[in-house]
């Protein structure tokens, strides 16, 4: 495969992923190759390519005969990711207390504000994008990288669950006092309270679930990545 043709199949893959994360895609909605062909200015060959990547991250489903549509995650699958995450941020957690000062809870607590301000502008994609940059950054300050790169998987499907079953959407403003309570215990060494603090968070973001299914979505591809190329600007990755 050429450079030319990965760098392709990485936009692309980037704008839809990044549509699905940030539930701009709703679970169950079609993903019809000509319509994603022409929103995105791409060709066939690259957009299958793009899609089957996105299937191999859980975030895409390919039906024979029927086609490609965003996942929509099973109850069980829904369970069991949240169980994953209490395991692997539980050791974020660990980790990061013996790594932050002052640099690293200026970066989260910056992360925190943005939150909140788009939390309150109404701009749900961008809250959700940046609480699990939020979560990320935690990781990225734990120093594994193995642990990082799995976070960043899970956080994409667990992105997809919440899009599914979360059906009050206010559940979100809370996200932001969690995560400020948690660079408090951080900063102030308590790490036991801070994993404490880290499984309630999860808790609470899975109780707020409600494990039913979801109608499909219609909507306009070509303005939805439009909306999602502009945000990004040049040289955006």
């Amino acid at each position: 495969m050429t450079t030319a043709k990965k760098k392709e199949i990485h936009r692309i893959v980037e704008a839809v992923g990044r549509a699905i994360v940030e539930q701009r895609l709703a679970p169950g909605t079609r993903l019809i190759e000509l319509k994603l062909v022409e929103a995105l200015q791409a060709n066939r060959n690259h957009i299958r390519a793009a899609l089957l990547e996105l299937s191999h991250q859980g975030l895409v489903s390919i039906i024979a005969n029927k086609g490609a549509m965003v996942a929509c995650p099973s109850q069980q699958e829904a369970a069991d990711v949240f169980v994953v995450r209490r395991l692997l941020e539980a050791e974020a957690v660990v980790l990061a207390a013996t790594r932050i000062d002052e640099a690293g809870g200026d970066s989260l607590r910056a992360l925190i504000d943005a939150e909140r301000q788009a939390v309150n502008e109404g701009r749900r994609p961008a809250a959700v994008q940046l609480a699990a940059r939020f979560h990320l950054e935690l990781a990225r300050i734990a120093g594994n990288q193995v642990l990082l790169e799995m976070l960043e998987r899970l956080l994409a499907r667990c992105s997809l669950i919440v899009s599914m079953y979360q059906k009050d959407r206010r559940a979100h403003e809370c996200h932001c006092d969690d995560h400020g309570r948690l660079v408090d215990l951080l900063l102030a060494g308590d790490v036991d309270t801070a994993v404490g603090e880290m499984r309630r968070h999860l808790d609470h973001l899975e109780s707020s679930l409600d494990l039913s299914e979801n109608e499909e979505q219609s909507l306009d591809l070509a303005a939805l990545f439009s909306e999602i190329q502009a945000e990004s600007g040049p040289g955006s990755h």
